[in-house]
């Protein structure tokens, strides 16, 4: 293990940890290979070959993995690094700084500075109190826009969109500032008038009003992101904090997009047919608009996933939220949410690891404070066996979003994947403090006991799961009496005949294992494999899947998910 240092960084082995100028730096997991790769290297070139064969032993990936990978390790190093880290075309990448090895306690031996910490914000939706209700998206949509443009600032750490509810949220989160706002709309003008607090006192830093005529709304939002950077400087000679976002063509396309954005967040079928329509609106306005292409994408990502039944085929689904997803990124290789739309069809839909992992990472190098990135990079590191990064991922995920019920729900899985049970029901237990009507929650906590042999909990979990679904009124009543009378078994059969009904068969296959019928939960494996259904990630690593660890159908299925030699945490 050695301490390196060039050019303003120093990168302790030991301690996996990159600084530059006493600052903190993020760098995922590859890329902080990479990065170490160059600096064993001294300078010298490492080939395209090394990395492959460090990186991904064993395995074939395309060349544009490690270019992505290389890009988020660029971005991660933020400026400067286009001359630190050299390209020799078509052979390899070196380190262009002189490299010097440092002993072990070297950054403290030089006087380095304290590590530096990012400065810390939470926003709230802004009120529309004076706004008509078909406007009053604009609230929770202007402060998501302000947030996702903040994103990329270096050195600011934003929670997302009503984290806190009040000051005294975000003093209990332990933000250091705290953004608030109100929204009017008018024929000729949008005003959004916006306070910046500082937590600890209370005091109100700045308060300011922007306004813009219609036709451009989004220089509004890009002005009250750009006074919020400038107001939290990570450094004193960092002043850099320029936020200039793309102007689509026609106002009313900003409006629909963010209108199509506050109709994704019920994660419910007819307002995501809405957000759909609004979207595709939208680029009828301006087909060249990223934000609305990668809107689209996360659109049909949710419009394929199993946990909303399948508003379309997946088929149809994937291969359009990845032509969206690489739209986007064509229009600007910048957006975060495209970055980690496109991981997420490489990671449940193509079974591409590798280049879903290279994705993720971008993404999350591209926005650090994205939720939706930190959890779905999250859940790749939990179904990769890498329980100990997965748990770190969703617990800064959590981190930014004590509130929010995806996040912990998705926490909850990654603790369960990692042995650790108690810890996810405990995060599935505060998402149902959140939300006490969630039906994926009590859904999770049934998956939990059963595999635990805590049946008598388990099934508590399942009427209350059963109560809360459309498709089984009076279901719960029926399962209930043969739980009674015939007992838990014949209680199991019937539900699980509803969960191959309503196209649950992964639930299904996991249900199939508590009751011991090891040759039918094969079965809906292998449909599961076949409909290429969403959480088919988990496969390798699903506690309930262990009794089928062996059996040649179930190491069939790992071959063609192409999970085989990642059973037991391999990368």
């Amino acid at each position: 293990m050695s301490v390196y240092a060039f050019g303003p960084f120093i990168l302790d082995t030991a301690a996996r940890r990159l600084t530059r100028d006493g600052q903190r730096m993020a760098v995922p997991g590859k890329a902080w290979q990479i990065l170490l790769m160059l600096a064993e290297a001294g300078g010298r070139l490492v080939s395209h070959d090394t990395f492959r064969a460090k990186l991904w032993p064993n395995i074939v990936v395309e060349d544009r993995t490690l270019t992505v990978h290389m890009s988020t390790l660029r971005k991660a190093l933020g400026d400067g690094s286009a001359s630190l880290i050299e390209t020799v075309s078509r052979e390899g990448y070196r380190l262009a700084a002189p490299i010097r090895v440092l002993p072990q306690a070297g950054p403290q031996a030089e006087g380095a500075p304290p590590i530096a910490t990012a400065k810390t914000l939470a926003v709230r939706t802004f009120a529309t109190s004076d706004l008509a209700e078909a406007d009053s998206y604009l609230g929770a949509g202007i402060a998501d826009a302000v947030t996702t443009a903040l994103g990329g600032v270096p050195g600011v750490t934003i929670s997302p969109v009503d984290a806190v509810e009040d000051l005294a949220g975000a003093r209990s989160l332990g933000v250091e500032h705290l953004l608030e706002g109100s929204v009017q709309r008018s024929a000729e003008r949008l005003r959004v008038e916006v306070r910046l607090i500082e937590v600890a006192s209370g005091r109100t830093e700045w308060s300011e009003r922007f306004e813009q005529a219609p036709m451009h709304p989004s220089a509004l939002q890009d002005a009250i992101a750009a006074r919020v950077a400038t107001s939290l400087p990570q450094s004193p000679d960092d002043d850099d904090h320029d936020v200039q976002s793309y102007r689509p063509r026609a106002a009313e396309a900003y409006f629909l997009q963010l209108e199509a954005r506050a109709h994704l967040k019920p994660f419910t079928r007819l307002p995501l047919i809405k957000a759909l329509t609004l979207f595709e609106q939208a680029l009828v306005l301006d087909p060249d608009y990223a934000m609305a292409h990668a809107g689209l994408a996360s659109t049909y990502l949710l419009m394929a996933s199993t946990a909303m039944l399948r508003p379309l085929q997946v088929d149809e689904a994937m291969p359009m939220a990845r032509r969206h997803a690489q739209r986007a990124i064509a229009l600007d290789e910048g957006l975060a949410e495209a970055w980690a739309a496109l991981g997420r069809v490489k990671m449940e839909y193509d079974w591409d690891w590798d280049a879903a992992e290279a994705d993720l990472a971008h993404a999350i190098a591209l926005n650090s404070s994205s939720v939706e990135a930190l959890g779905t990079f999250g859940q790749f590191l939990s179904a990769m066996g890498r329980h100990d990064e997965a748990i770190e991922a969703m617990e800064q995920a959590q981190r930014l979003d004590p509130r929010g019920v995806e996040t912990l729900q998705h926490l909850a899985i990654v603790y369960w994947m990692a042995g650790h049970p108690e810890q996810a029901l405990e995060a599935v237990g505060d998402s149902l403090k959140v939300l006490p009507a969630s039906t994926r929650a009590h859904y999770g906590r049934m998956m939990i006991l059963d595999q635990l042999g805590r049946h008598d909990e388990a099934m508590a979990e399942r009427l209350t799961t059963l109560r809360g679904l459309a498709v089984a009124e009076g279901l719960a009543e029926h399962v209930e009496s043969l739980a009674r009378t015939k007992g838990w078994r014949e209680a199991m059969v019937v539900w699980i005949g509803l969960l191959e009904r309503t196209n649950r068969w992964e639930g299904a296959a996991q249900q199939w294992v508590a009751v011991g019928e090891l040759g039918r939960a094969l079965d809906a494996l292998e449909h599961c494999v076949r409909a290429r259904t969403t959480y088919l990630c988990f496969t390798a690593q699903n506690p309930c899947f262990r009794p089928l660890h062996g059996d040649p159908r179930f190491e069939q299925v790992l071959r063609t998910l192409k999970l085989d030699g990642r059973a037991k945490g391999e990368s």
